[in-house]
């Protein structure tokens, strides 16, 4: 079993809430002929670069003992996952907003936003603000279904619309 220290995780998941908002930015011009698709694309990106601003946040109001800790195994390893995710392969698997809806579902239901849970369960310090972080997270992973315009909720409607040439 290899140690990770907190000090790594909030770095790898700093890193990968970056490359989530680049994912997002990459379907916002994928999309950018369907102005209500994009405009939700770009609104999951600017929601990866506040979970990343807030990890940056809580990892400077640590000390050193705190950041040196190792973490565990399972994080260990959905750590492991999110460090082989590529954002321009899994860019080039998107040829229709069904394919984008599925990544996404399976992006927001994944390993990321597990690791953000572990580090604010684990860090954040103020009971109030691990609720506010866990609220904006559900909200996050639920905006697919909530905020996915009505008439694009079908799989076959999502076939449909293709990414821009």
């Amino acid at each position: 079993m290899k140690s990770i220290t907190a000090e790594t995780a909030f770095e790898a998941a700093i890193g990968a809430e970056k490359a989530a908002e680049k994912f997002f930015h990459g379907l916002e011009a994928k999309f950018s002929h369907n102005e209500e698709v994009s405009r939700l694309w770009k609104q999951y990106a600017e929601d990866e670069a506040m979970h990343a601003n807030w990890l940056e946040n809580l990892k400077a109001k640590l000390g050193q003992e705190e950041l040196s800790k190792p973490v565990d195994e399972h994080t260990v390893q959905l750590l492991d996952v999110v460090a082989e995710i590529s954002v321009e392969k899994t860019l080039e698997k998107v040829h229709d907003l069904e394919d984008a809806y599925e990544l996404v579902n399976e992006i927001e239901n994944g390993e990321t936003n597990a690791i953000f849970r572990f580090l604010i369960d684990n860090f954040e310090a103020d009971e109030k603000m691990r609720d506010f972080l866990r609220e904006q997270l559900n909200e996050h992973v639920g905006r697919l279904t909530i905020d996915l315009p009505p008439q694009y909720r079908g799989a076959a409607t999502r076939r449909k619309i293709k990414v821009s040439a």
